[in-house]
């Protein structure tokens, strides 16, 4: 063994994960508890404690089915279409679906394996965000036909979000053309949590009882007691992690809003900030003859969101689904997938030359590309070629956002945690610490993929003009247009309703 890793290994291994949570983050050990932590190290979203015991998951039946949650008990009972249930990460159920459409006294049994769960945050009520089990009458008859269907649930990274509204009674489902794929995708935009098979044979009673542990299925108006084996799927119940900073929080519960993530934005050639992404905030302006620009800070929205990789694969195992003359079936989420791909490719493209001057209030550049100015550094390369800076120009009151010029704030209400469909209100609050008045105001929101703008919704304090425009995300870029003058040490708000997808 390698002697650093060695010595470290003591302080690297953490206690066991919670009762039946595979890939739980354990608390700090003792030792690293008492180390102090990097003041970098403070996630604005920080979770109330380590992942939930159980993943939540809501029974989507069509036509009057039901399911038995715990088949191999001869008392278990039988639950109808919208019933919640928890189920311990690492492990494999056999449920019982009757009640069947076009089948009368026949059952399907299909497994659930669970891997994984969310991370509360505070007041975050975990049995309340339900991952979806959906079973259709369209996959009742493809499993009597001899498809398998399989369905891979994850947990939605909100970056990566499908800018489509959805409830856990409607979920998203997209459809994959292999299982790998489905789960590769899965893993690619998010937290792999579940996955469901419908189509499996029949298991005798024996089987079912010999599979079962005590323990580890909660159905309502019942409690859990320890489990009576432990997990034995993707199990990690002494997670290495970084020694110092312990364990990486999660991020997918939440997503940010406001402020500028990237740190990149700067004045464009046409005089109005670049670029402009989704989740920024911003607010433009002009004091005297210079354009100036002001970001606001940041919120966090928690609601987590669970998505559907959907396969049907056939007794030959073929995709049934497949398209004449193409590799993959193209659907809707595909073709957003391959716009933001290309998106992000455009993003990383370098900067090979440019010639250019910065001047108060403009940006010339004489290859047709945009100056680029750091909003964190007081400064502009005026000429660069390949990677080297010929000679650079520095004026620190004309570039970025610094003190003394315009403040702008956000807040969303209700605060905290918040559930699909909820309507949210977005507040923008601005200030003008300036010493001259301000015009020429535009205050622009760009919302994250996950929120939709209520049209009709936005007011403001001063006459005012609202416009929309698509971003990135699939959604909306809500912009007020104030021409002002806005006299020094003035305030003013504007405010508009969005709806969580």
């Amino acid at each position: 063994m390698n002697p650093t890793l060695g010595l470290l290994m003591p302080l690297m291994l953490g206690q066991p994960a919670g009762p039946g949570c595979a890939p739980c983050l354990p608390p700090r050990p003792p030792l690293l508890a008492m180390m102090p932590q990097p003041p970098f190290y403070k996630p604005l979203c920080p979770p109330s404690g380590p992942p939930a015991p159980v993943l939540a998951v809501q029974a989507v039946l069509a036509d009057g089915m039901t399911v038995v949650p715990t088949p191999a008990d001869p008392k278990a009972a039988a639950y109808q279409t919208g019933t919640v249930f928890g189920f311990r990460p690492g492990y494999r159920y056999h449920l019982k679906i009757d009640n069947l459409p076009g089948h009368p006294g026949e059952s399907l049994y299909p497994v659930l394996e669970v891997r994984g769960s969310i991370v509360p945050r505070p007041g975050m009520r975990y049995m309340e965000y339900p991952a979806s089990l959906t079973v259709t009458a369209a996959d009742v008859e493809k499993a009597f036909a001899g498809r398998m269907v399989t369905k891979v649930i994850y947990l939605e990274d909100p970056s990566r979000a499908i800018p489509q509204e959805s409830t856990p009674d409607k979920p998203i489902e997209v459809g994959a053309d292999t299982v790998e794929r489905a789960v590769q995708e899965a893993e690619d935009n998010g937290r792999l949590v579940a996955v469901f098979r419908l189509g499996d044979r029949t298991p005798s009673g024996e089987e079912l009882a010999r599979l079962a542990v005590p323990n580890t299925v909660l159905v309502p108006g019942t409690t859990l007691g320890p489990a009576a084996a432990p997990p034995y799927l993707g199990c990690s119940a002494v997670p290495l992690y970084d020694p110092i900073l312990g364990p990486k929080s999660s991020d997918l519960e939440c997503f940010i809003n406001g402020g500028d993530v990237d740190a990149n934005l700067g004045i464009g050639l046409d005089g109005s900030v670049y670029p402009l992404r989704s989740t920024n905030t911003v607010a433009e302006y002009v004091a005297g003859s210079r354009r100036k620009f002001s970001t606001s800070n940041m919120v966090c929205i928690c609601v987590p969101r669970f998505v559907i990789r959907r396969v049907d694969v056939g007794t030959s195992g073929v995709q049934g689904l497949s398209v004449p003359g193409a590799a993959t079936q193209v659907t809707s989420r595909d073709v957003f997938n391959q716009r933001a791909f290309t998106q992000s490719l455009f993003a990383r493209e370098r900067l090979l030359a440019l010639d250019a001057r910065v001047r108060p209030s403009q940006a010339e550049s004489l290859v047709g590309l945009h100056a680029f100015a750091s909003r964190t550094k007081p400064m502009a390369f005026g000429k660069v070629e390949g990677v080297a800076s010929v000679f650079v120009v520095s004026e620190v009151d004309e570039i970025g956002n610094f003190p003394g010029q315009l403040v702008l704030t956000k807040t969303v209400e209700p605060a905290g945690a918040v559930k699909q469909g909820d309507v949210l209100t977005v507040t923008l609050k601005y200030y003008n610490n300036t010493r001259q008045p301000v015009t020429d105001l535009i205050l622009s929101d760009s919302l994250a993929g996950r929120l939709e703008y209520l049209p009709g919704s936005a007011a403001a304090d001063r006459p005012s003009n609202v416009t929309l425009a698509e971003n990135a995300a699939g959604s909306q870029v809500v912009r007020f247009e104030i021409p002002g003058p806005i006299p020094p040490a003035a305030r003013g708000v504007v405010v508009f309703k969005v709806k969580v997808r």
